[in-house]
């Protein structure tokens, strides 16, 4: 870790905490940044005195990233599903148990001091498919890019220089110095609609009577695996015969695995094996877009419902690998 960088880095999240531009704007009022020619979308969050902090996406990916990140889910299954699988770099004001323990020994180095709990500042990275992870030296000077244009930024917010109105589907934008409102861009689907044009043999299978549950879930936990410089994150692919509750098809996903097309070739899997279902139920909306198109296909019918049977097998898969 470079102390230059990580002094820079602290002096100017001392600004963003003394500034508290959280009390000003929503989560999910989004802030705009174009730096260096990219673009970045950012998330401030803590206005309800929790969670306080702020996310930065790079792109037209990292904007897909947020938009899902943003909508409302019912499942606690479905909203961890979403966080492990964005790309991100997140601030976040915490407890002293909850920062890194390279970043504590960088605060002492440092000389920066804080008390009390909720008020440890600590910097992370998520990546899809990898369990969250601290920060680098690269990743801590884009927050410093970011920073530097968004503390002035969000003074100017405050002191009403510019005039956005979030509701009206604008952001905050700043550009070559000009803070301004902007139009929000249009939301483009994260998840790929597979959409089936070879019915190949799809014809020539039999009608079943089965109903499954079909699930696609992070599991809490790093894994260390060689090869990777950050743990992976557990994906677990299942199907379960709803009569039976027999789990008839598991995979934990490998990390270069894609995982709508992993669906596809799991349900294809199911019709060899068992003909085709009258109905599938599934959470999870990449999925609901991985399996739509071939489902209708097959007049099998797919419903979005919340799975607590399956939860139940995810806890015990989870309980194990923490062993």
């Amino acid at each position: 870790m470079d102390k230059n960088i990580w002094k820079q880095l602290y002096t100017l999240i001392n600004e963003w905490i003394q500034l508290g531009a959280w009390k000003f704007i929503r989560s999910n009022d989004f802030v705009g940044l174009e730096i260096n020619g990219a673009t970045y979308y950012c998330t401030i969050m803590g206005q309800l005195g929790d969670c306080i902090g702020f996310s930065i996406y790079e792109g037209e990916q990292g904007y897909r990233d947020l938009n899902s990140i943003s909508l409302e889910y019912e499942e606690d299954r479905v909203i961890q599903y979403m966080m492990f699988d964005q790309t991100c770099l997140t601030f976040y004001m915490g407890d002293r148990e909850e920062v890194p323990s390279s970043q504590r020994q960088m605060m002492k180095t440092l000389g920066f001091k804080y008390r009390g709990k909720g008020n440890w500042p600590y910097f992370l990275s998520f990546q899809s498919r990898f369990y969250p992870y601290e920060i680098n030296d690269y990743q801590a000077k884009i927050m410093i890019q970011v920073l530097e244009q968004l503390i002035p930024l969000m003074k100017a917010y405050i002191n009403k220089e510019v005039v956005v109105d979030f509701d009206q589907d604008e952001m905050l934008y700043t550009h070559d110095g000009i803070y301004e409102a902007r139009a929000l861009p249009p939301v483009k689907d994260k998840f790929p609609t597979l959409t089936i044009t070879d019915k190949g043999n799809l014809e020539t299978i039999p009608q079943s009577f089965r109903q499954f549950i079909i699930e696609l879930a992070y599991l809490k936990g790093g894994i260390v695996e060689a090869g990777y410089d950050r743990p992976i994150s557990g994906l677990v692919l299942l199907a379960m015969e709803l009569e039976s509750q027999e789990i008839v098809y598991m995979n934990l996903l490998k990390v270069e695995e894609e995982q709508s097309k992993a669906c596809l070739n799991m349900f294809q899997e199911l019709l060899e094996d068992y003909g085709k279902p009258t109905e599938i139920m599934i959470r999870n909306p990449r999925v609901f877009c991985a399996l739509s198109s071939i489902c209708e296909v097959c007049g099998t019918k797919i419903y979005m419902t919340a799975l607590p049977m399956i939860d139940n097998i995810l806890n015990e898969m989870e309980y194990y690998m923490s062993k």
